[in-house]
């Protein structure tokens, strides 16, 4: 029992190395591209891994998307593919991005907020995690 409480310190105190809180490990970025009021148009949401980490490939990535007044978008939750070519193990080499399409009833800018949900390890321990990080995609409609 002594040895399971140590391990628990243990663990805990690494955590609490790193600052409090694991690092944000992926950050989303969004095409700026604007859309046509009235017609359908995309936004691509691709990532930036933070350099020493990798994200699984399973479970994939998710980006949990709510809705938003005066603008429709095509999946309130998109799923990447576990899949990648390149892959030789359980990690991307290339994160896959999202094609969100949307449709502006009127010209504006708009914002879908949402939730990303992803696996990462760090390279150099092999500690791994899942992280949720608030995401907000702006949508400009000319």
């Amino acid at each position: 029992m002594v040895n399971f409480g140590f391990g628990i310190i243990l663990l805990l105190s690494q955590l609490l190395s790193l600052g409090g809180g694991l690092p944000q490990v992926m950050e989303a970025n969004y095409s700026d591209d604007a859309v046509e009021a009235g017609a359908t148009g995309e936004v691509v949401v691709s990532f930036d891994v933070l350099d020493g980490y990798v994200i699984n490939r399973v479970p994939p990535v998710q980006l949990k998307l709510q809705p938003v007044e005066g603008l429709v978008h095509d999946a309130a939750n998109l799923v990447s593919p576990s899949e990648d070519p390149k892959s030789t193990d359980e990690y991307y080499v290339d994160v896959p991005t999202f094609d969100v399409e949307v449709e502006a009833a009127m010209a504006g800018d708009y914002e879908i907020p949402g939730q990303l949900v992803y696996f990462f390890c760090s390279k150099s321990d092999g500690f791994c995690s899942r992280q949720i990080v608030d995401v907000v995609i702006p949508v400009t409609a000319e």
